[in-house]
């Protein structure tokens, strides 16, 4: 993945219409402008358009509606995941950059989320705590694979009205 690549994905608009897609949902246009309602529908469709060139969105189906086709896109996985040689290209500067933006976007939703009017934090599913793990490098790599076992468990459950989207976060930096 290369820088500019980078920073279509990391583009604050473009990073909140990716996050609509995680968890393997296919939406319309429209979908995406009900729960985005802050960006105007010509922004919305700018970027949905610039992501589609850039191909971490994909068209996964055409609907012909009154004399307009709606396109229904799907979010190509494989494109925003960021490989270990596209990491070792980025400079000490662009990490900090890209940490920074990422925990800014997280504050910005839990802003959100606070916002609400009855919030509940053990109904909702909100928390947030560290934890320190004394592991051996190989420890650390079972634990990791552990960790990815549960959540690909859990990946392909699809939307319902039983079920609650809850975005999960993970940040890991070992102690010097």
């Amino acid at each position: 993945m290369s820088l500019d690549r980078m920073e279509i994905i990391l583009h604050p608009v473009r990073f909140r219409i990716i996050q609509k897609f995680l968890g393997g949902q296919s939406k319309t246009a429209k979908q995406i402008s009900k729960e985005l309602k802050d960006i105007p529908q010509a922004t919305l469709y700018r970027h949905l358009d610039t992501l589609v060139k850039a191909k971490y969105l994909k068209i996964i189906e055409e609907n012909q509606i009154r004399g307009t086709v709606e396109k229904v896109y799907a979010l190509k996985t494989s494109a925003v995941h960021m490989t270990n040689d596209d990491i070792q290209k980025l400079t000490r500067e662009d990490h900090l950059k890209y940490f920074l933006f990422f925990t800014a976007q997280i504050t910005e939703d839990f802003e959100a989320y606070l916002s609400r009017d009855h919030i509940d934090f053990q109904r909702d599913g909100v928390g947030y705590k560290q934890i320190s793990l004394n592991l051996s490098n190989e420890e650390f790599l079972e634990f990791t694979n552990d960790v990815r076992k549960v959540q690909e468990k859990y990946l392909t459950k699809q939307p319902s009205s039983e079920r609650t989207k809850r975005v999960i976060s993970t940040i890991v930096i070992p102690e010097l």
